[in-house]
């Protein structure tokens, strides 16, 4: 198949085109001009340069192409505007120029989150018939974005929705502050016990592949993330046992969280750039369960999900060849 890939060039896109690569997909990347394509280098892909928010740019990417992987967007923002437009406004544009251009495509796969459904209750796992009540700007635009998908491409065009837990693997920097921690013999572990799923990228990428060209996936929303449901302590644990590095711990309370987010607040503003950890990443964190029921994506998908044990251990070494700490 040739397969569009939008946002390309980033921390999961550049592991989807490679995977897509691996099973001899002919790959487009949609990519800005000013993009760093360090994790695309000496791959056998075509460029298309631009901007999703540029409709004409829009309707040329998807033009001639088989599938579109839609995986570009922004998991930090200034505002809830800025959100909204990469996210939701991008996701639309999109989808109305498949509709104007390539009616004929045979799967559009969005790259959603685990954010958009929210947390679930005590306990449990939510599953996709569940209310969703995504508690940050952030989960909101992807809800929104799944909406224009389901909206635009309904009985028109075979779609795919996945919303992965927490990613971590080579290339990331968002969770590799856990893994820096452990590298300086500290785990982190939170008051209060937290509960979440994880996902490695790998999977998520063999998620997306198996998706293309399997037709119960038409149409559908899964939850992608390893069924074993971790608190933070434990993954603390389970990197530094996977990494044979020594650590203590380093228990954190809620308002050493809080009092973080406040001063990245105030690092942002001044600075005028989102950083990392803010306000509502820290309300997110700070949800009691992130647990989702991954049974739906295990069975139609054809994958098994790769064990916090051995995922972590290549992501502490690819970190550690690739000078990260």
């Amino acid at each position: 198949m040739r397969v569009l890939v939008t946002g390309a060039n980033g921390f999961v896109g550049s592991h989807i085109v490679e995977t897509l690569l691996e099973v001899k997909h002919s790959v487009i990347c949609a990519v800005r001009k000013a993009s760093n394509l360090r994790w695309l280098e000496n791959l056998s892909v075509e460029y298309k340069y631009g901007d999703l928010d540029d409709k004409k740019f829009s309707e040329t990417i998807v033009k001639d192409v088989d599938g579109v992987i839609h995986c570009a967007g922004i998991v930090r923002a200034m505002s809830m505007d800025e959100y909204f437009k990469a996210n939701a406004e991008n996701t639309k544009n999109l989808c109305e120029a498949v509709l104007k251009v390539s009616p004929g495509l045979k799967k559009f796969i969005f790259i959603s989150s685990q954010a958009a459904m929210g947390p679930s209750v005590a306990g449990g796992v939510k599953k996709v018939t569940d209310k969703n009540n995504p508690v940050s700007d952030y989960g909101l635009s992807k809800l929104v974005a799944e909406s224009e998908v389901k909206k635009n491409l309904c009985e028109k065009v075979p779609y795919t929705i996945l919303r992965p837990a927490v990613i971590y693997g080579p290339r990331d920097k968002d969770i590799f502050i856990f893994f820096n921690l452990v590298h300086k013999h500290l785990r982190l572990t939170t008051m209060t016990k937290r509960f979440l799923q994880l996902i490695y990228v790998k999977d998520v990428a063999n998620a997306v592949t198996s998706c293309l060209e399997n037709k119960k996936t038409d149409n559908n929303t899964y939850y992608l993330a390893n069924s074993t449901v971790y608190t933070w302590s434990e993954i603390g644990k389970i990197i530094s046992s996977s990494a044979d590095v020594k650590t203590i711990p380093l228990p954190v309370a809620d308002f050493v969280f809080k009092f973080a987010a406040i001063a990245a607040g105030s690092l942002s503003y001044i600075t005028k750039k989102p950083t990392v950890l803010n306000r509502q990443k820290i309300v997110e964190m700070l949800q009691q369960y992130w647990t989702a029921d991954t049974e739906p994506a295990e069975n139609d998908l054809n994958i098994e999900f790769t064990s916090l044990e051995v995922a972590s251990e290549i992501t502490y070494n690819w970190y550690l060849s690739n000078k990260f700490f």
